[in-house]
């Protein structure tokens, strides 16, 4: 007797679960040894190749493109890297979609441990379409050594090429060959050979006029006022008018700084010599290398400056030095600790506003000085010398006044919060939460065993194919969707409890320094990131932790509105 089919038709279980669609962002690095080949790894190839891949993919909804470019793999202190990475944290993204693993970076540890451990706790899906990688795709997994491999090749790619630049740039400098990256004010590249000079004569002719002025015995700032209101065209604007680099941006650079001319009287580059070697890469960062590291190649081609005015003006240059520090030495060692230095800005310029002090009376001999804060740009060349200043007593009081409140206002919402939390409103709301958590649990927790009877049931033949893919297809959804419930009922649990005050950072600070009664260099480091003070006697301060207090006080209205309506 035949045996009879025991497949039967299963009807779905309700609801059934749409596929989710991921948030997607795409990410795209070009370095800078990469921009010395031209194989297709452009910034916009990369970009255009996955949105191609996303576009046919209906899952993926595009929401946001993020790159570096001119940025090295072998660290993840990107820019763009970072913004991404702050959309994945308040949830506006979940899916990561990448050109290769080699563009998504080429140190194998840290690219492993975002792969590996960051990526799946925030329940991010990771693809990288040449390597035909897709972290939620289930015959990618297992493949964490296939993909740290990958990644080990990529970071000794990039070391190998780091070597051979600097080798190849050390037997340069070991032969007399200059490399010049960037031709100083006063110069062109050749148009034969991008690494020798020739004289730019508009551009030489200020150059000479500085050294000129230097050598007359004017100081830098009498240089620098001069060259200002003869209106002598910048090095930043003349490279812009030129259209050799910068930007419209430095239209409104036409102003000469001190420090513009100072760096040109000590250019070496001026009398026929190349300076190499000034800076290295070390950990990814541009760090500055000792002037007797340096190397220099001399007689590469034609000077602007003869080697006797450059060395009495590097004399003249030693000499007023000595003088001020001498004169600064024996002034401000009887003045109190600037602490605002670096803090204190002027909010129509930007630029920093210095501390000027005067003797309060000169023919005193005690060393009692009226200390005032001002912008010496504003006041040289926007005011025309109707300096507005600020006394440093009046700026100390006001800037702590205005610290001391916001202190309030931050310990006015940990109170908030506290109060607001031990309400019996706010209990009884936490324990429905924690019912649901453990229901949530309980359902998420039965869907392997679901799979696991839903595979039975195939491999007995009670379930054809077609149905054993859908069903399998829907509880990984529902697995997903419950995962997401999950983690959003654990977070509203956190915020109902008093440790969720320890991920605000700024409330162990404040507490520390809630003792101190009036304006110190650990206040302002701690709490204050900016001060800007207008000609209108303005002062702006611009506080650390802000998101904080905006993200604590939006949760406590929240709170107040979901419990009390």
């Amino acid at each position: 007797m035949a045996r009879k089919s025991r497949k039967v038709k299963l009807d779905a279980p309700a609801p059934i679960v749409t596929p989710i669609a991921y948030k997607t962002a795409v990410y795209a690095r070009l370095s800078i040894e990469d921009t010395r080949n031209s194989d297709g790894n452009s910034i916009e190839n990369q970009i255009l190749m996955v949105k191609n891949y996303i576009e046919n993919h209906s899952e993926l909804t595009l929401c946001n493109v993020f790159s570096d470019n001119g940025m090295t793999g072998t660290n993840f202190n990107r820019p763009g890297f970072e913004s991404l990475m702050q959309e994945i944290r308040r949830g506006s993204i979940n899916c990561i979609v990448v050109k290769d693993l080699s563009r998504f970076g080429r140190d194998y540890i840290e690219a492993g441990n975002f792969l590996e451990v960051i990526f799946p706790r925030l329940g991010i899906r990771f693809i990288s379409i040449s390597d035909n990688y897709d972290s939620f795709d289930p015959r990618c997994q297992g493949e964490g050594m296939f993909i740290a491999l990958k990644n080990i090749i990529h970071t000794s790619y990039a070391k190998d090429i780091s070597v051979k630049i600097r080798t190849a740039y050390k037997t340069k400098c070991e032969k007399g060959e200059p490399v010049v990256q960037t031709a100083p004010f006063g110069y062109l590249k050749s148009p034969e050979n991008k690494h020798q000079l020739i004289i730019d004569d508009e551009a030489a002719d200020i150059v000479r006029m500085i050294f000129k002025l230097k050598l007359q015995g004017l100081s830098v700032y009498q240089i620098t006022s001069q060259l200002t209101l003869q209106s002598i065209v910048t090095p930043k604007y003349y490279q812009y008018i030129k259209n050799a680099t910068g930007n419209k941006m430095c239209e409104s650079s036409q102003i000469w700084a001190e420090s513009t001319v100072t760096s040109i009287l000590r250019n070496v580059t001026y009398v026929e010599n190349v300076v190499m070697g000034k800076t290295r890469m070390i950990n990814g960062k541009q760090c500055k290398v000792p002037e007797k590291d340096w190397t220099i190649i001399k007689n590469t081609h034609e000077p602007i400056i003869s080697q006797t005015d450059f060395d009495s003006v590097a004399e003249l240059l030693k000499q007023q030095r000595k003088k001020y520090n001498a004169k600064s030495n024996c002034k401000h060692s009887s003045l109190p600790e600037n602490i605002l230095k670096g803090f204190i800005f002027c909010k129509e310029c930007g630029r920093s506003c210095k501390r000027t002090s005067k003797r309060t009376d000169k023919a005193s001999k005690d060393n009692t000085y009226y200390l005032a804060y001002t912008c010496r740009y504003c006041s040289r060349y926007i005011l025309k010398n109707t300096r507005k200043s600020f006394s440093q007593k009046e700026l100390y009081d006001t800037i702590y006044n205005v610290v001391r409140l916001q202190m309030d206002v931050f310990a006015g919402q940990y109170e908030r919060f506290l109060k607001s939390i031990e309400s019996s409103e706010s209990k009884n709301y936490r324990n429905e939460l924690i019912t649901h958590l453990k229901t949530t649990q309980k359902e998420l927790d039965a869907i392997p065993a679901k799979k696991l009877r839903l595979y039975d049931d195939y491999y007995a033949e009670i379930v054809d194919e077609e149905n054993y893919i859908l069903f399998n297809q829907i509880y990984d959804a529902q697995k997903i969707e419950l995962s997401q419930k999950l983690k959003e009922l654990s977070d509203e649990i956190s915020t109902l409890q008093p440790e969720h005050l320890s991920n605000y950072e700024s409330i162990s600070v404040i507490n520390n320094l809630d003792n101190q009664k009036e304006l110190s260099k650990e206040m302002l480091t701690a709490l204050v990131e900016r001060i800007e003070i207008s000609h209108s006697r303005e002062i702006e301060v611009i506080f650390r932790y802000k998101n904080e207090l905006s993200n604590l006080t939006e949760l406590n209205d929240e709170r107040e509105v979901h419990l009390h309506g």
